[in-house]
Parts: C-alpha cells; structure tokens; sequence
C-alpha cells in the first residue's frame, strides 16, 4: 500500500495489551514484557528517554542504520505516550488521545505501511450538524452552513492568515520579518481586531481551539502562523476529506508504538523514568529507576515540560532551561459515548457536529471501520474556549454530571437514541503521572526568546518529540519527523 492509499480493515482484538483503570473506562495501556534482565549498571551507545512514536522512531532508525547498542528508557508502564487506546469491548478500541492522519504527512504514513499496519477514512458520509445560538441546520460537504457576510469574513480572514503565514519559515520562524510583533500577540486577540463577523470569528476559535488544545487568547500569533504554513494551510488543518482529519489507524494509532517496541524487544525498559543525565568528557551517565546506564549519546523524546523533571549535570543552557520552565501543553479531555450501532448514520447524518453547546463544541464519529459498535466523541474543557465551559466550572470536577451534560448536548444534535449509549468513557490528560498535558502549544514570546531552543543539541543530548518537528508540529507527523533527524544527528556523531 502506497502512503497515500487506505485500507479498510477491521479492528483486530489486542492479545497483547492489558486492561487498566480509568473513569468510566477500560484502558488497553499497550504493555510489553519489561527487560527483566536489565542490570543495575548497564551500557550502551544510545540511550532514548520517551517511549513514544518520537523516541520509538529514533530508536528504530538508529538501529536500522546499523547502531545495535540503544536503549529506551520509558517512565510509564506503557509505550505510546500521548496515543493511548481506550478499551471499548470486545476487542474494539477507540483513540484516547492524538489519532488522525492525512494526505501530505508522509513520515507517519510511510512508517504505518513499515509496520504492516493501516488506516481507514474517518467517516463523513451524509449530514453533519451546525447549532449556533439555538439554531440548529444541517449541511453536507466540508463548510458549514454560515451567512453571506460571515462567509465572506471567514474569506477574508483565512486568506489574511495564509498571507503571513507564508512569509514564516518552517525551520527558523523567529527569523520571520514581524516576528516579534507576531510573538508579542495573541491568535484571539488578532482574531478579535480583524473579524468583521462574530460567526467567522466563533468558527475560527473553535477549529484553533481544537487543534492547540488551548484558548487561542494564550497562544503565540507567530506560532498560529507557523502551524498553518508548516502544516498545510488552513484548509488543511481544519478538513476531514483531503485535510488532517482524513484518516485513522486501524486498531488505534498506540499500534504503532506497540509494534515498534514489539520489534525492539529487550531494548525497551518501562517503569524506569530518568531522574538524571551527566555529561562528561567521554560520555553520559543516565540515571533512572530502573537502570544506570553509561552512553555516547542521549536522545530526550519528551515534550520540554516534562524534561523539566530530570536534573541536567552540567545544568543546561539559559535558552533551553528557560523554554523547559516556559513551556505548556493543552488542557482538552475527550468524551466518548458508545452505542450498539451507529445509528447516526441509517438516518443519514454523519456524526460530525459543530456547535455552540458547553460540552460538545466539536462531535465526530469514532465508530471503528466496519461499523460494528457506535460511537460519538468530542473534546472539552479548554478555559476561556468561547462559549463553552471554563476549568473553573464544578462541572468539570463531577464525573456524572459531565456524563449526564454530554448525552444532553448530543441528544438535542442526534435525537433521543444519543440519550442510551451502552457505554461512557473518558480521557483527560491533566493527570498522567508523566506527561504535563496533551497537545503542545506556545505563549506568547516562546519562540523569539528561545528560538531553536527546543531542538538544539546540547553536548551529548539531543531533542526528538513533535515539539521538535519543523513541520506539523504537535502531531503524529512532526513526531516521527522529529525522531528521524535525531537518530540522523546522532548516526553522524558516533
């Protein structure tokens, strides 16, 4: 299979994954055996710290170029990082965390097709839903149904947007030719100067909000711009069909760790986070839990808030230990409801909704390929995100009453069937014990104070994680890119 052709496939059930906890939910936590033998003090050429699609990719390269001393160090008791499958029943998973791919973002792609494995289109077929102030229509195709003048501010802003964009370069946007203007500013506030239309101007932060995983109030102009010139454009970023949202992985995109770490066997070791990394003269000293490992080299394959974990000997510089205090990551939870069918679709609706409602700003069907089970997901929860619900609201800390205002949300959008779902699960990345979040984003002032920070070797250590990917940042995309340049720098240096 090409890297741009899809296969449907049914989702196979997962022998090798374990069921773990959750609220009102069952995870498939993706386990593989841990290296048993692994000693106290140990060797090896290349240590990668993150057991993610990054690290897991760096790792794969390295030794595929002919590097057979790596070792993967993961704090957690699973691989994946932030791809993580919810265990739905009987062998059926749906995407706890990142898991659309599409046309362009060949990295992932190409290491899909490596791995044996495959996608499926996300399903779009029929009416999708627009509410807005009460009023709720229906559409097909890919724009929602909005007025002449919003329409045309939605133009005008898309087409103002793309303009700069285009003047940011992928690899150095702080070299930009406003860029500390842009740095300087907000993505709401320049959406709140410039739009002609309060609908153009909702419809834009709920697609930003959505993709940042923040409140576009918080979050770089500069780095905005970036994301839609390195990532295909607004169009792109905001599709399902031909856009970012096209496709799935067929058994959930935590496959593609899983069969990684599979084919690494031994040179995995989870539950061993790193607590420190020592450079000296002749080498590294990592230290974790589980191991004490002499290297040459270090790959750190974390989003930068989570690095700010382990103590740096000699402590690392300004720039970088500064973007490590600095950095955040998105605030967004997903909610699924399941049903013994997709309903949705035999009375000709798509799934996908856009609204105004405080839990379901943004719907899709999450149904798996062959239809066998349905279900509905959104995400909620990012403060300040328009009308929707703030962090501060009691809501969010009461589990059944989210449960009872999701059906709410999704029965005045589907009808009463969405009032009986069989099953409801969640997925919030507030509280991973080792990772600070789930979508990456940047504040104002990030990227022109810390510029290269972020992927800039220092010594020994160099940076992989999507954080790091010059283009599609923030997705499986800039992950496996991200991997793939550091197991190069590496390769090049041993």
């Amino acid at each position: 299979m090409s890297n741009t052709e899809h296969r449907r496939q049914g989702v196979s059930r997962r022998g090798a994954l374990a069921a773990g906890g959750g609220i009102a939910a069952s995870l498939t936590v993706g386990r593989i055996p841990v290296a048993e033998a692994t000693p106290d003090s140990a060797s090896a050429d290349v240590v990668v710290i993150g057991a993610g699609i990054s690290g897991l990719t760096a790792a794969r390269r390295l030794i595929q170029s002919g590097v057979s001393s790596v070792l993967v160090l993961e704090a957690n008791d699973r691989v994946g990082g932030r791809t993580l499958d919810l265990e739905v029943g009987n062998g059926v998973v749906t995407e706890g965390g990142g898991e659309w791919v599409g046309p362009g973002q060949d990295r992932v792609l190409g290491l899909i097709d490596e791995l044996g494995l495959s996608t499926f289109n996300t399903y779009v077929d029929g009416k999708s839903v627009y509410l807005r102030n009460g009023n709720r229509q229906t559409f097909t195709g890919m724009t929602p149904p909005l007025g002449p003048d919003a329409l045309a501010d939605f133009v005008q802003l898309q087409t103002r947007l793309e303009q700069m964009a285009s003047t940011v370069p992928a690899e150095a946007p702080w070299t930009a030719p406003d860029a500390l203007t842009w740095d300087g500013m907000t993505l709401g506030g320049w959406l709140d100067s410039n739009s002609l239309s309060a609908e153009a101007e909702w419809l834009f932060t709920l697609g930003f909000t959505i993709i940042f995983a923040e409140d576009p109030h918080e979050t770089s102009f500069l780095r905005a711009l970036h994301a839609i010139g390195s990532s295909g454009g607004i169009g792109h970023m905001f599709n399902t069909t031909g856009g970012s949202q096209e496709s799935r992985i067929a058994g959930g995109p935590q496959l593609i760790s899983l069969r990684m770490a599979e084919q690494l066997g031994k040179r995995v070791v989870l539950g061993s986070p790193v607590t420190e990394i020592g450079q000296q003269n002749e080498g590294v000293i990592v230290k974790s839990a589980r191991a004490e490992v002499r290297c040459r080299r270090v790959i750190v394959a974390m989003a930068p808030a989570d690095a700010e974990r382990i103590r740096f000997t000699p402590e690392l510089p300004v720039r970088r230990a500064a973007l490590q205090r600095k950095w955040r990551n998105g605030t967004e939870s997903k909610l699924f409801a399941v049903y013994e069918k997709p309903f949705w679709r035999e009375e000709g609706f798509s799934g996908q909704a856009f609204t105004d409602l405080p839990i379901t700003p943004y719907v899709a069907d999450n149904s798996p390929p062959d239809g066998s089970v349905g279900i509905l997901v959104t995400f909620m929860g990012t403060a300040g995100s328009g009308d929707g619900l703030k962090w501060s609201d009691a809501l969010l800390d009461d589990p059944a009453a989210r449960r009872t205002a999701f059906l709410d949300d999704l029965t005045k959008l589907f009808g009463p069937k969405a009032a009986q779902p069989v099953r409801y699960l969640e997925k919030s990345w507030l509280n991973e014990r080792w990772i600070e979040g789930c979508v990456s984003t940047r504040a104002p002032g990030t990227l022109t104070r810390y510029t290269d920070a972020a992927r800039a070797p220092v010594g020994r250590i160099h940076w992989a994680g999507t954080e790091t990917g010059i283009l599609y940042e923030g997705y499986m995309e800039g992950a496996v890119s991200a991997g793939e340049r550091a197991a190069e720098e590496v390769r090049e240096l041993l």
